[in-house]
């Protein structure tokens, strides 16, 4: 256990090495792909309790010359620079579900996150240097928020091996949103790309299945997260669509070591409607990652490490090589889950 657990963090930390971007891939919001929320049946009065933890961290670099620096740019003729940024992402997902019928439940996911940002500037030559101004851009922080909840209707079912769990439901506009950024950078002034929710209703669509062909288990699913409309700022986030399969099988008692493959959409993102290029220009993942499960009593565990194996940007417009698009170079999630009035 120990040693499989040794492999999955030496790998990630392999994997978290710089990425140079061509564009401001600073300038996006750093997202990261929505977990699944599991598949059981549940009982009428039965609650299940879930908690997970996923982050991951980055490093990008792009180049940034006058008029875009900001400001200074009208007062002298300020060198090209480099900025230098590392990213640390986490969110944290409490999941509570209760069932209503032998079918029907409801779930409620509250997504809390966190995002940690520094930044160093240099000179083309790589030498490091403090700027004599505040930057428009970038700055070194660290921003703590609710998400945009879910509000989800539930209803499974189990076939004798087989159990299915579809949701569906809505997200609230509960996480903080900004204005355009874009637009505020146009006209020099200090902006925000961060944002932690929407400022949106959009409807959320999932569908889960799991074959148990004891001591091998296997497991697919399909979700959908549809935004319809631009909020009040003129932002408009692109559709979400994911879906995925994972197999594992029982090694010894309780513990259970898998392999895992997903596929993520993400259309772009729109301010006003049009498509930033130094924002979220939307794009297709495919990640390939392992896990391990370990049953504590009645805490059901996993530990797993996902690492895009294949990216498509979908519009990188003017940016023939890279769109500057902040890409992950490995997600880490740990996840637990129990129940309480179990028949």
């Amino acid at each position: 256990m120990k040693r499989a657990l040794a492999l999955l963090l030496a790998a990630f930390g392999w994997v978290a090495g710089a990425r140079t971007a061509e564009a401001c891939a600073g300038c996006s919001n750093p997202n990261l792909p929505n977990v699944r929320s599991g598949n059981a049946t549940l009982a009428p009065a039965e609650i299940s309790v879930a908690l997970s933890l996923t982050g991951t961290t980055m490093n990008v670099v792009h180049e940034d010359r006058c008029p875009d620096i900001g400001p200074i740019c009208l007062e002298r003729d300020e060198p090209a620079q480099l900025h230098d940024q590392q990213f640390h992402s986490f969110e944290l997902r409490p999941v509570v579900a209760v069932g209503i019928t032998e079918v029907l439940g409801a779930e409620l996911q509250l997504p809390i996150r966190m995002v940690n940002t520094s930044i160093s500037f240099r000179r083309l030559d790589g030498t490091a240097f403090e700027p004599d101004y505040e930057s428009i851009h970038h700055r070194d922080e660290t921003l703590v928020g609710l998400a945009d909840p879910w509000l989800l209707g539930r209803a499974s079912a189990r076939f004798d091996e087989l159990t299915i769990s579809t949701r569906a439901g809505i997200g609230l506009p509960v996480g903080d949103t900004v204005e355009d950024p874009f637009a505020l950078g146009r006209e020099g002034k200090s902006h925000q790309h961060i944002q932690f929710g929407t400022g949106t209703f959009f409807p959320v669509f999932a569908v889960d299945g799991s074959w148990d062909l004891s001591p091998l288990r296997l497991g697919g699913y399909g979700q959908a997260i549809l935004y319809l409309y631009e909020n009040g700022y003129g932002y408009h986030a692109g559709n979400r669509y994911a879906g995925g399969a994972t197999g594992d099988v029982e090694l010894f008692d309780d513990l259970r070591i898998g392999l895992g493959v997903d596929l993520l959409n993400e259309q772009p993102e729109r301010w006003g409607g049009e498509i930033q290029q130094d924002g979220n220009v939307g794009r297709t993942d495919l990640l390939v990652g392992g896990m391990l499960s370990y049953q504590f009593g009645e805490v059901a565990t996993q530990l797993s490490l996902r690492i895009p194996a294949w990216q498509h940007f979908i519009d990188p417009g003017g940016h023939h090589r890279d769109p500057g698009q902040l890409t992950y170079p490995g997600i880490l999630s740990l996840s637990a889950q129990t129940s309480f009035n179990e028949p």
